[in-house]
């Protein structure tokens, strides 16, 4: 629970303290030590500086440039062929040539599969459309639930559970 604590004091400039935060250090803390790990120190800051109050160009633009050169060889090298598959073999050229077939009959076994299970979840859609209507006629009073429902529910609570007891009737 919090306490009102006024926060226009005025004198004290520290939030209050929650509930919840110790008052003293764990003891944990107690014996552990600052890490030794000597700072790092930045030591091109200076050089960089120098550079740009000398009218030099500056780390950032040469990276800049460096960038925009690499964009356009690479650019200028899409679509261009390296030579590779050229140097090949002509028996090696072959099989490439019947992997990519094997591909294309695998292409087609892929979609007549996604087709045949599109329409297998069309046809038991269909087939649970009629569940659904009598789940939400249950579900919202529009129909009472039958016995051989209710048996069917209480069986699969006895097969999930075996501590289940059944509903007086």
């Amino acid at each position: 629970m919090s306490s009102n604590v006024p926060i226009s004091g005025g004198s004290n400039l520290t939030a209050p303290t929650p509930q919840n935060t110790p008052l003293t250090q764990a003891p944990i803390a107690l014996g552990l030590s600052r890490p030794t790990v000597p700072d790092i120190t930045e030591d091109n800051e200076g050089e960089n500086s120098a550079a740009d109050a000398s009218g030099g160009p500056s780390l950032a633009g040469l990276e800049q440039h460096m960038l925009g050169m690499v964009h356009g060889k690479l650019a200028d090298l899409l679509g261009k062929s390296s030579g590779y598959i050229e140097s090949l073999p002509v028996e090696v050229k072959l099989n490439v040539e019947a992997l990519k077939g094997v591909q294309v009959k695998q292409n087609e076994l892929q979609n007549k599969y996604k087709r045949e299970c599109l329409e297998l979840e069309k046809k038991y859609l269909e087939l649970q459309k009629p569940l659904y209507e009598r789940r939400n006629d249950i579900i919202t009073g529009k129909a009472a639930a039958t016995r051989d429902e209710i048996y069917a529910g209480e069986q699969a609570s006895i097969k999930d559970d075996e501590d289940y007891t059944p509903l007086p009737k």
